[in-house]
């Protein structure tokens, strides 16, 4: 059984905005506002949890800022587009016997309203939301066992630092896609397998990646 777990935003959908706008909305937080601030954010390794410290949003309000701005998203998903050449991929995957999920800090319903909308819904075997913003080790893991996979059947398809480090705790190759929140340069120094900079480079790698198992 080989299988592909990707990611949901930064990776399938190309939401940065959307979500940058939605923390500004409940933040105020002018940094949130500043092109230069938030690129600087996107190429240094900040995680969420340093970038609310650096903030000063208090460790109380984080739950309840995630938790609001999901339901925000649910209203504005429509408007949030696919990365181009993800349709191509997840077509051929599936051609290709591939088993597909998603993992996500995301909700489930988000992110099935979106795949829906979008016509990707039926290309996924089972969408897993609500990983949290510190925990998707643990989510793989139970993906792992509920589905009966080998993580080195399994590749992982992300587009943060924390997807290389929760796939290596697991012992899990990681693909990095280099048109999400982190950029290529700071994935690469993370070693993942490798860094992708289009959908099509990552075709490619998995069905390479596949060959091999």
């Amino acid at each position: 059984m080989k299988a592909v777990i990707f990611d949901f935003d930064g990776t399938i959908a190309d939401s940065f905005s959307t979500v940058v706008n939605i923390a500004y909305k409940l933040t105020k937080k002018p940094q949130l506002a500043d092109v230069k601030q938030i690129a600087t954010i996107r190429d240094n390794n900040i995680g969420l949890k340093e970038l609310m410290a650096n903030l000063d949003i208090p460790k109380w309000k984080w739950p309840w800022l995630m938790h609001k701005g999901k339901k925000i998203m649910a209203k504005d998903i429509h408007q949030i587009p696919v990365f181009d050449g993800i349709h191509e991929v997840l077509r051929s995957l599936k051609d290709q016997k591939y088993f597909l999920y998603i993992i996500s800090s995301n909700s489930t319903s988000n992110i099935e309203k979106f795949l829906s909308e979008k016509g990707l819904l039926l290309y996924f075997d089972k969408v897993y939301g609500g990983a949290g913003i510190f925990d998707k080790a643990r989510l793989i893991t139970k993906v792992l066992k509920e589905q009966k996979i080998e993580p080195d059947s399994t590749v992982y398809v992300g587009d943060e630092v924390r997807d290389i480090q929760a796939s290596k705790q697991i012992g899990m190759p990681c693909i990095a896609v280099g048109w999400g929140y982190n950029g290529a340069d700071l994935l690469a120094q993370n070693s993942p397998m490798v860094v992708v900079r289009k959908p099509k480079e990552l075709l490619q790698v998995i069905s390479q990646w596949g060959d091999t198992i």
